[in-house]
């Protein structure tokens, strides 16, 4: 039976594979197909503002001295790792999401190396979808149910993780929409906070109705009416989760200094300066039969790009014949290793 989510195994530590971005479906599944209790909007949870974990406001963001900028995580680098409890779909879903940002901005996220990688996002299935904001420290949860694995529902969260609240959180959101609070539901009101600049940075740059950070206009509502009316044109989108909207994609490139210039169309990840490999499985991947280095964009251009020779784009033009030969290589070692193994049981036969 397709299982998103099995609770019945054992959950532990484990990272996205080649396959699993290889792997994406062009459509994703209705999960109400599959008996999966879906809400309209799954990042309107119990927590507050709705899916935002309780830690992440600590006594001291409390007293207004925490901002995105001191959460952000060094060299746009998130280390993360993923519970074995998920399924082969619900983790090609999870690397959809991940790729959006390695597409369209310069935030990489890799494999957790206990070596290297102390703080770190660990994402399984608890109850509902939430995360922290920003980087916290140590193994912080980002919690994706059954009813989570949709690719916009993602990339809302991983986007709290980078450091980013909601949009109608904003200082100045009240020149922008009303909150009708008559219409919240009772004991919903607190969702409906707003924060000072010094909580919440604003980067300079305009309100956003289209943002995949912004409520729906009826969210937390307690009669089906409106509790988020739109002051000004432009609303159509509000509380959309298809994906990054234009000032979502600027916002995170000017938060991590990635680039003066919006991102729209890019289809190949940002190399980094430095030539390095991020996983520790590259040295592995790259001498497999299986041909990771030329199947996987993702390992080819991310997350290996030293072990695959793709430092940059005029290495791999110029050594095209060597990466035949290292092909040649290979399977002369598992053809030498096969044989091996056959003259050593012919050897043992009586």
């Amino acid at each position: 039976m397709f299982k998103v989510v099995d609770k019945s195994k054992k959950d532990s530590e484990t990272s996205l594979s080649p396959v699993d971005f290889a792997n994406v479906p062009k459509r994703e599944i209705d999960l109400k197909s599959l008996g999966i209790n879906v809400k309209p909007d799954p990042t309107l949870g119990n927590k507050i503002e709705g899916d935002i974990a309780v830690d992440a406001f600590s006594s001291r963001f409390r007293r207004g001295a925490v901002r995105q900028s001191f959460r952000r995580w060094p060299d746009g680098e998130i280390p993360y790792a993923i519970s074995t409890q998920y399924g082969p779909y619900s983790r090609s879903i999870i690397a959809n999401a991940m790729q959006e940002y390695h597409k369209k901005t310069c935030l990489r996220f890799v494999p957790r190396d206990p070596l290297r990688h102390r703080n770190y996002i660990y994402i399984y299935p608890d109850d509902g979808c939430y995360s922290l904001v920003g980087k916290s420290g140590g193994r912080q949860p980002l919690s994706l149910d059954s009813g989570c694995i949709q690719t916009g529902t993602i990339v809302h969260e991983l986007m709290h993780v980078t450091g980013f609240f909601h949009e109608q959180s904003r200082s100045d959101r009240d020149k922008y929409i009303s909150i009708i609070w008559e219409n919240i539901m009772e004991g919903a009101e607190d969702q409906f906070e707003k924060y000072g600049t010094n909580v919440v940075d604003l980067l300079g740059e305009d309100y956003d109705y289209s943002s995949i950070m912004h409520y729906g206009p009826y969210a937390f509502t307690g009669n089906g009416r409106r509790t988020i009316v739109a002051l000004k044109p432009g609303s159509g989108d509000m509380g959309q989760r298809r994906g990054f909207s234009t000032l979502d994609m600027k916002k995170l490139n000017k938060l991590y200094s990635c680039s003066d210039k919006t991102p729209s169309i890019t289809t190949t990840a940002k190399p980094t300066e430095k030539c390095e490999d991020t996983h520790w499985r590259c040295v592995f991947w790259s001498m497999s039969i299986f041909s990771y280095c030329e199947r996987s964009k993702q390992i080819a251009q991310v997350e290996c790009r030293k072990s695959c020779g793709n430092c940059d784009s005029k290495l791999v033009e110029i050594e095209e014949n060597k990466t035949n030969g290292f092909l040649f290589v290979r399977y002369f070692i598992i053809i030498f290793y096969i044989l091996y193994f056959i003259i050593n049981k012919i050897d043992s036969l009586p």
